[in-house]
């Protein structure tokens, strides 16, 4: 039966296919970004990545033609689901004031320490300066800088931010919210700590908070 199965009653339940297909190709697409972002684009193969999702390789070859086509896929994916989960939680403040930054900041951080393969992946296209950098510049990067840039610059003529230049402020924060998690192996040799745990991510969110506002020299 296309697109649809039946339960154990007997009834067609609509859209299983679909959503399998659907789960299928996130597999594919988080296996990449994971190999894309500990090999590099050079380091790693479509069989790979067909390896560690459980298909076939043809499959991949199928859906996505060549591995630059999968590369891109695989960023239009991160950057949908760095959009997705940005968005204010029930409950949170959502203003231009300290406190709807606070929770940005909160949420920014939480999708750091869930997703440390974007900050890599960026990484490894900064070092070399690839066409797929200049690609996902154009696509996602920029975009997100230009809609965020008026905000920043909105904080920082009320003084919630430093009085510095705003593009620095962006990078600073972004460094900051990533670092760590980028660098989590290294932490967890060093002082023992796992920053996947739920109470360092809040705590690095709250650290994050008390070092650009709430602190006092």
């Amino acid at each position: 039966m296309d697109n649809e199965t039946l339960s154990k009653e007997g009834a067609p339940v609509k859209g299983t296919r679909a959503r399998q297909k659907a789960a299928t190709r996130a597999r594919i697409l988080q296996c990449a970004l994971d190999a894309f972002a500990e090999k590099g684009f050079d380091g790693t193969s479509v069989r790979d990545i067909a390896a560690a999702a459980g298909v076939n390789h043809g499959l991949i070859r199928h859906h996505f033609i060549d591995k630059d086509n999968l590369w891109k896929a695989a960023v239009d994916f991160l950057f949908a689901r760095l959009e997705k989960e940005m968005e204010p939680a029930p409950g949170d403040i959502e203003s231009t004031g300290l406190e709807g930054l606070k929770n940005w900041i909160r949420r920014y951080v939480r999708y750091c320490a869930r997703h440390p393969e974007h900050a890599r992946i960026m990484v490894q296209e900064s070092i070399s300066d690839s066409d797929r950098l200049k690609w996902a510049v154009e696509k996602h990067i920029r975009p997100s800088h230009e809609q965020r840039l008026p905000t920043t610059q909105h904080l920082i003529r009320k003084g919630i931010y430093p009085d510095i230049d705003p593009v620095t402020m962006i990078y600073i924060l972004v460094a900051a919210a990533q670092t760590v998690f980028v660098l989590g192996h290294e932490v967890r040799e060093v002082h023992g700590i796992d920053v996947t745990s739920e109470e360092f991510i809040n705590k690095h969110a709250d650290g994050i908070i008390t070092l650009f506002f709430d602190h006092n020299a």
